[in-house]
Order: C-alpha cells, then structure tokens, then sequence
C-alpha cells in the first residue's frame, strides 16, 4: 500500500527546505504530493514540475519499506532523467530512490530493460549495438551484397539509389514479425516505408534478408526494441502483471514527449489498474508531426489537476504564453514583479542581417552586464535547415538570419567516423550539455577505434561501453585511462582538434600513442575510414564557441538553434525569428509561423489552430520558444507579414516595436 504522511504545514515548510527552500503552498502541488491513485497533472512551463516530483520521493521515503517493490520514474529524455537523478542526490532521504527495487530512467531504458532484452536473450539474439546511426551505416554497407537492391539502385541512371538506401537505412522489425527461438532468421518481416516494395518482390525479399543479417549481428534500430517489447507482452500475458506487482506506481515525467508505441505499451502496461499510474506533462508542448500522430499522443484527462503558476517569467510573458495554450487552455500565472522586455523586430530583405544584432541591442538595454554564461542568450526557429530557395522571397529558416549557421545533420556514414563523433562531442559541450553525455560520444567512438584495431576485451572478448575502461589496456595502467580522458578534455572539449585538419592528424597520433597501439590487426581499410577527416561542420573561428551553432555580436554570444533544441531550457532571453512551417507542397499544408499565430496571440483575431497541421504546429512551436524565456523576449516578423491594428495592440499591450526597415540614424 503506498502511504504519504500527513502534510501538516510543519513538514511542507521541512520539505521545502530540504529542496533549496522551495515554498509549497499552492492547493493543486498539495494535492499532487498527497495523491496515492493515478491521476493527470498539466504543468505550465516552469512551474517547479520536477522539484514536485522529488518532494513527491521525498515524502515517499519516509514510508516506503519494501524491498522487492519500488517506485518506477519514467522520463522522455537522458537530460530529464539526469535532471532527476541530479535532484535525488542532493537529498539525503530520497536518493534512497536510486537504487534497487525501483527505477528511474527514460522509456527506452524502461522498455529494453523490462521488455525487449529478456525477450531477446529468450530467443537466443545477442546485441552488439542499438542505435539508428549505426544501423544505418551498416545496411549501407551491407546492402552492396544483395544483388536486387543494388541493381535497383542503377536503374534509370541512378535515379532509385537514393531511395533504396533510405528503406535499407531505417529497417524495423513489424510488429508481427515471426521467428524461431534458438535458430539465426535468414528473413524478418520488416515495417514497410511508403512505396517500399512488399516481401514477395526481389528488392522486398532483399530487404527481409538484410534485416536478418543485421540482427544476427547484433545491431538494431531504438524502432526494433518496441516492436520486441509489444511482442514480448503479447506473447507472455502474466508479465504485465509482474511489472504491476514490482511496480505499484508508476510517475510519467514529460507525458507529452512519450508518444506512438512507446505510449501505447505504458498505457498498457499500468493504464488499466493494478498500480498508480501518475502522468505530468505540458500538452502544449506536445511537437509532434502531423495529424497523423494524434491518436498516438498524451491527453490529460478531464479531471486533470493544474499547475498553471510558473516561476520562470513574469506576468507580461505568461499573459502572451497563455494566449497561445492551443492544444489545453490554460491560464498561467507568471511571478509577480518579475521585470521583462518584450520586442517586436520588424524587417524585410534589405533588413534581415540587422535581426541579431538588434537583438542584442534589446538584450544591453534591459541589462547593461547580461548575465549567464553564452548559452544563456538564443536565438531559435521553427525551421532551421538550409533549403533551395523557390519563388519569391520568404525567411523560411534560420540560415536566412544568419547564413553561416548550420544545424546538425550529419549522414549516418559521417556519423559512424571518430571525427563525427568527436564533432559531436565538442558542440554538445560548447553548447551546454552533460559532460556525462560528451563523455558518452567519446567511449562510443573509442570501442569502435579498438574494435577495429584488433583490440579485445579480457579472454578474448568484444569491447563494448560497459567494460571499455575494464579492459587489460586500461586496468593494467590507470595512467593510461587517465591520459585519454585529459587527452579529451583539452583536444575536443577546450580544443579545435576535431575541426581543424592538421590538428586531426595530430590528434590522432597523441590518441594512438595514449592508448599504446602498435600496428593494426583488424580491418585496416574500414579503420583508415573511420580515422578520416570530416569538415562537414568545420568551424570557422578558433574555438568550439564561435562554432556555426553561435553568433558572436557585440561582445555578446548567442546560441542558435532549433525550437527543438531549446526545449526543456530555462534561458535568460529569447528571440523567436519568422520561419516556415512546411507540411507538404499544398497550400494548407505550409505557413509563416509568426504571420500565422499573431493575429491571435494579440487579441485581434480569434482563431481554432486545431483544424490545420500546419497552423498547430505553429502555435505549439512560437508556445514553446516564448515560454523558455526569462526576462528577455523577442519577435522577429516580415513587416508586410503584420497590420496596423497588429503594431497598435502590441504597443498596447506594452511592446516596444523596433523598425529595421527605416534607414539608421547617422
């Protein structure tokens, strides 16, 4: 039975202070912390969600005894999780939470861990690598042996190659795929991509024998771990049960994120009793892909219990924030007396290169020392891709702002090389990320280098993340180990190694000489492959922070990036510029963000996003770029894009509209 103490003014003020000094003293957190049955919570953006969850262990700690069950903490993210697992540290009676009987970890851990892998060593498969990069890399590789594929990829000059390697590429397991326990699958039915061709064709029999070759290898798309999950719960009736008993209940963080199939086994798993299956999340931060998807998508319950009070912005920016609250109403309630600068920038062509540094001058006004580090000051867009530009002039992505920005997308041949990877590494960390994760890039790109090397593990065995630092190379000479990790650190982390040519070379040498590698035994040509240079992303400037994903102005450095990237962040300032929304080529299916949600966000029209992809879309991204903010909060839209009537009620509402199409004062 889960028990809560009674929350008496004295423990809530013990609590608080327990967790930094935190107040709780809103009747719905209340109501949260007390609630032992599944139940909904829809969270405004920065309300403290995640510090509700840990008083939540808190309290639980108090009372929880049983040592076969636990309490199970899903999230969507390593981020969130590492957010969590940060938090449970820091409290000396809830960290208990981090250990054995429970669980706290991101749904693709929960699903591999409790579904998918005990029903793979069940069949008898081994798993060598699961991640869509490698997977992709290796049906590349390993499609030129299958004769109809490759002849398809000839045809018409060419013209099909493109296509084939994408259905080699992103091969998943169906979901009533068959096989034999104990006995390698010479073929593997196979989810099919639009105008992939079915199992009883050439290419198709091709592609099912491809996928086979590839499990037997061990390397699998995160796709195939669900449909082996699903498949483990159909075929083993009682195992829902047993998760049930091993977990009475069940806390879902950032129920929006978790969608499709991996939503659809949870709500399986705990939606139907047996354990509290409690979900907290902000639907209007739901970025999902069409229509198509919103079957597969959270939606909290009537009954659901708010959180509309945010600690993150003031009243000004919560005011403008709930106006665009589509997909659930929602009133937020932003913390008094909280100052802010909320500004409109107008351009047009002859203007745009004036959007940043405008910017920043906005951002000197409000604070003559801004503060934070560089990560602090973003700039973002629904789009950010370069594209090929067709009819007349549009801002259609972040390029078009700032031409030398360039996102992240990388061939999974590119990311399959030790420069990718360290590329990688190095933007993550410049950008602000978990130097656990930097880490990870880097021990990933290490097993592969002493794999293909000729390097073994103890007795013989295959080198992999989990005993990498375990082998003889590293256990029989701690130095060793160390000077990798230094070697890292100021190379690729503080360093330009991995953007520079004749400092890759050199790079590679010192890495060489740390690991104390003689000549190769393993397969000589892939290894020179993998120890190429890449300067897809080359830096222009000198360090890892005047990289492509930073604009360096004024003295000021502002991260760039997608509204994808930004999400989950707390930031000082914003700027959300004008960019596309491209669905399709109808004319319904594609709009300009900004044009098409502020009309409504300043109270001049009243419009229903939910009947267009598009146009909800736009709402949900301009939702989640306005509410990371803190003080500083900029629009940047075409000037023929907005009305007089648009530009009065936002002065009204106490905007300052900026002008960049007049000419300067000299």
């Amino acid at each position: 039975m889960i028990r809560i103490p009674e929350l008496t003014p004295e423990l809530l003020d013990e609590l608080g202070k327990s967790l930094g000094g935190c107040t709780f003293d809103d009747e719905n957190q209340i109501r949260f912390l007390r609630t032992v049955d599944s139940c909904e919570v829809q969270a405004a953006p920065g309300n403290g969600k995640t510090t509700l969850l840990i008083a939540k262990l808190a309290l639980l700690s108090r009372t929880w005894t049983s040592r076969v069950q636990g309490v199970c903490v899903i999230s969507h993210t390593n981020a969130a999780r590492d957010e969590v697992e940060k938090a449970l540290l820091g409290h000396a009676a809830a960290s208990v939470f981090l250990g054995y009987p429970h669980f706290i970890g991101t749904v693709t851990a929960f699903l591999h861990q409790y579904l998918a892998l005990p029903y793979l060593r069940g069949l008898g498969w081994s798993v060598e690598r699961i991640d869509d990069d490698a997977f992709a890399a290796a049906a590349k590789r390993a499609m030129r042996g299958k004769a109809s594929l490759v002849k398809r990829t000839k045809q018409r000059k060419g013209l099909f190659a493109r296509q084939t390697e994408t259905w080699a590429s992103n091969l998943e397991l169906a979901d009533d795929f068959t096989c034999m326990a104990g006995q390698p699958p010479d073929r593997l039915k196979v989810r099919a991509l639009r105008g992939q061709h079915g199992p009883n064709t050439d290419c198709g029999s091709d592609l099912e024998s491809l996928k086979a070759e590839l499990v037997n290898q061990g390397i699998y798309r995160f796709g195939d771990l669900v449909a082996l999950a699903k498949k483990a719960l159909d075929l083993s009736p009682n195992l829902a049960d047993r998760i049930r008993r091993r977990f009475p209940l069940v806390l879902l963080d950032e129920a929006q994120d978790t969608s499709g199939s991996q939503l659809q086994i949870l709500n399986t798993l705990f939606g139907n009793g047996g354990a509290a299956y409690q979900r907290l999340g902000d639907r209007n931060q739901t970025l999902y892909e069409s229509f198509a998807e919103e079957d597969t998508l959270w939606a909290p319950a009537a009954a659901v219990i708010p959180l509309n009070r945010t600690r993150r912005f003031g009243s000004e920016i919560a005011a403008f924030a709930s106006s665009l609250t589509t997909r659930h109403r929602q009133q937020i309630q932003g913390e008094p007396g909280l100052p802010c600068r909320r500004t409109l920038l107008l351009f047009d062509q002859a203007s745009i290169d004036r959007v940043h540094p405008a910017y920043v001058e906005e951002i000197q006004a409000h604070w003559p020392n801004p503060p934070g580090p560089p990560a602090a000051l973003w700039a973002v867009a629904s789009r950010h891709s370069s594209y090929r530009p067709r009819g007349a002039w549009l801002p259609k992505s972040l390029v078009d702002y700032y031409p030398s920005y360039r996102a992240d997308s990388s061939s999974s041949e590119q990311a399959e090389t030790l420069c990718r990877m360290m590329q990688k590494a190095s933007l993550l960390h410049a950008g602000g990320g978990q130097p656990r994760a930097s880490l990870a890039f880097a021990e990933s790109a290490l097993v592969r280098y002493l794999r293909l090397y000729g390097c073994t593990a103890e007795n013989g065995g295959r080198i992999h993340n989990a005993n990498l630092w375990r082998i003889p190379r590293f256990s029989e000479d701690r130095c060793r180990s160390l000077a990798v990790r230094r070697l890292f650190r100021d190379s690729i982390l503080m360093g330009t190694s991995a953007w520079a040519k004749n400092e890759w070379e050199s790079f590679c040498d010192r890495l060489k000489a740390c690991l104390g590698l003689g000549d190769a035994s393993g397969d000589k040509d892939a290894l020179k492959l993998f120890l190429e240079f890449s300067d897809r992303e080359a830096m222009t400037a000198s360090t890892p922070t005047q990289s492509a994903k930073f604009a360096q102005i004024d003295g000021l450095s502002v991260h760039l990036g997608s509204i994808h990237s930004v999400k989950g962040r707390t930031v000082d300032a914003v700027l959300l510029v004008e960019s596309e929304i491209w669905k399709g080529n109808k004319a319904e299916d594609k709009c300009m963000d900004l044009e098409t949600i502020l009309p409504h966000a300043f109270g001049i029209e009243e419009c229903d996003f939910s009947g267009n992809d598009a146009h909800l879309t736009a709402a949900t991204n301009a939702f989640v770029g306005v509410t990371r903010a803190r003080q500083v909060l900029a629009l940047a839209v075409r000037k023929s894009a907005v009305s007089a009537q648009l530009l009065a009620a936002a002065r009204d509402q106490g905007w300052i509209v900026h002008d960049l199409t007049l000419a300067p004062a000299s």
